[in-house]
C-alpha cells in the first residue's frame, strides 16, 4: 500500500521567492474539519483555553476559520525556513507542498555534507518554535487588553506550534528531527547510506507505534476521531520512511556511480587516442592519467575543433581540460554533489580520485542518469 500515493492531486496557490507553493485537494477537507471543531470550541467554551469565551454562532466560525488559516500559516511558515536555508546552502526547492497531515519541501538535491543537512533540518522546528514564542506572547498582551477570543485563538496557535516543533524532532526520517540523526550519523560515519538507513528505520518504528496509539485511542479510549487521525500519521510516516529506505538502494555516492576509468597517456597523440582508445571505447570523454595520477579531461566535443591533418602531431595534454576543483571527486562524496559538478563543468564527465590522490573511477553524464533511474 502506497499512501504517498494519495497524496498526488495538487493545486498551486501561490510563488513565493519563486518557489511554487501547492496545496494538496484533499487539504481542504482537513480546513474544514478543523475549522467546523474549533468554532464548536469558541462557541461552547468547553476548553481551559476557551473557558472565558462564548462566541455567537457567526462570530465562531470567523474564528475557527482564522485560526485554521493562522495555523495552516505557520505549516507554511515552518516549510518555507526549510527552502530558505537550503538555498543558503546553494539548494533550490521544486515546490512546498501542504497536504491533510503538514507540509512538504521537496528539495532538487540533497545536501553536500552534514552540516549543510543539520541546517536545513532545523531550521522548521526553529521556526515553529518562535513562531509559538510570538504567539504566547501576543496571547498575554491580548488578556491583558481584555480582547479574550483573541487570546484564545492566540494560545491555540502557541500551542500546536510547539507541538508542531516537538514532533518533528522525532528521531525518524523523513522527518526533521530524523534528517538530523542522519546528519549526525553521517558526520561520525562518513557513511551517507547508512545513516540513511538508520534514520529511515527510526521513522518505520516512529510510525508503527503511532498506528499501535491509534488503534489504542479507537477500541480502548473510544475516540474514533483521534485514532483514526494517529493511524493514517502513522501509516503516512511509515510508508514515506520505507520510501526513502528503499531509494537509498540505488547509487548514492560518486564511488557507487563510478565505472572504471579508460585513462589516457598525456603524451600520446590524438591520432593514436583516436585509433586505438576511441575505436574500442564508444564515450564523450575519457580521463587523462599518467601512473594513475588524474591530468585532466578529454572529450570529444573539444577534439573537433582540432582539424584531421594535426591529429599526429597533436598530444592528447594540448587539447585535454587541466585538472581542476570541478573535474574530480572523493568516492564518498555524495552523488547529488557530483551530479552538480557534471552539469557546471561542461566536460559531461567526472573523474573519482582516492585519498591518495590516484584515479580509481570515472562518472558520465548519459550513464549516471540510467544508473540512478534503475530500480
Amino acid at each position: 500500500m502506497n499512501i504517498l500515493g494519495l497524496f498526488r492531486r495538487q493545486i498551486q496557490v501561490a510563488r513565493v521567492t519563486g518557489i511554487p507553493v501547492r496545496i494538496d485537494y484533499r487539504w481542504f477537507v482537513v480546513f474544514a474539519l478543523s475549522a467546523w471543531v474549533l468554532a464548536e470550541i469558541f462557541s461552547e467554551g468547553t476548553t481551559t483555553i476557551t473557558q472565558y469565551v462564548r462566541l455567537g454562532v457567526f462570530a465562531s466560525w470567523v474564528a475557527g476559520v482564522l485560526t485554521t488559516f493562522a495555523l495552516f500559516l505557520s505549516i507554511f511558515g515552518h516549510e518555507l525556513s526549510h527552502a530558505l536555508l537550503a538555498r543558503a546552502e546553494g539548494i533550490e526547492s521544486d515546490e512546498i507542498v501542504l497536504h491533510p497531515f503538514g507540509g512538504l519541501t521537496r528539495l532538487r538535491r540533497e545536501p553536500d555534507n552534514p552540516r549543510a543537512e543539520f541546517r536545513i533540518a532545523i531550521a522548521g522546528p526553529s521556526a515553529s518554535f518562535m513562531i509559538g514564542v510570538l504567539a504566547f506572547a501576543g496571547f498575554y498582551v491580548a488578556k491583558l487588553a481584555g480582547y479574550d477570543a483573541l487570546g484564545a485563538a492566540l494560545s491555540i496557535i502557541g500551542f500546536w506550534n510547539f507541538t508542531i516543533a516537538a514532533s518533528n524532532l522525532l528521531p525518524g526520517y523523513p522527518l526533521d528531527g530524523g534528517r538530523v540523526l542522519r546528519a549526525f550519523l553521517w558526520k561520525r560515519t562518513g557513511q551517507l547510506d547508512d545513516a540513511t538507513r538508520v534514520a529511515g528505520l527510526g521513522g518505520q518504528l516512529i510510525g508503527g507505534a503511532l498506528v499501535v496509539f491509534g488503534g489504542y485511542f479507537y477500541l480502548v479510549l473510544h475516540d474514533p476521531f483521534m485514532g483514526l487521525w494517529l493511524a493514517l500519521v502513522g501509516f503516512f510516516l511509515f510508508d514515506a520512511a520505507r520510501s526513502v529506505t528503499r531509494r537509498r538502494k540505488q547509487p548514492r555516492t560518486a564511488g557507487d556511480a563510478m565505472t572504471a576509468a579508460v585513462a589516457v597517456e598525456p603524451d600520446s597523440t590524438v591520432g593514436h587516442f583516436v585509433d586505438h582508445v576511441l575505436t574500442l571505447h564508444r564515450q564523450e570523454a575519457f580521463a587523462v592519467a599518467r601512473e594513475g595520477r588524474l591530468h585532466g579531461i578529454l572529450t570529444l566535443r573539444d577534439l573537433k575543433a582540432l582539424p584531421r591533418e594535426r591529429w599526429h602531431q597533436t598530444r592528447v595534454r594540448e587539447v585535454m581540460r587541466p585538472v581542476s576543483e570541478e573535474l574530480f571527486v572523493p568516492p564518498a562524496a555524495p552523488l547529488a554533489r557530483a551530479e552538480r559538478l557534471l552539469n557546471e563543468n561542461g566536460a559531461g564527465a567526472l573523474a573519482v580520485v582516492d585519498e591518495r590522490g590516484l584515479l580509481v573511477g570515472l562518472i558520465l553524464r548519459g550513464r549516471i542518469k540510467r544508473r540512478t533511474n534503475s530500480k
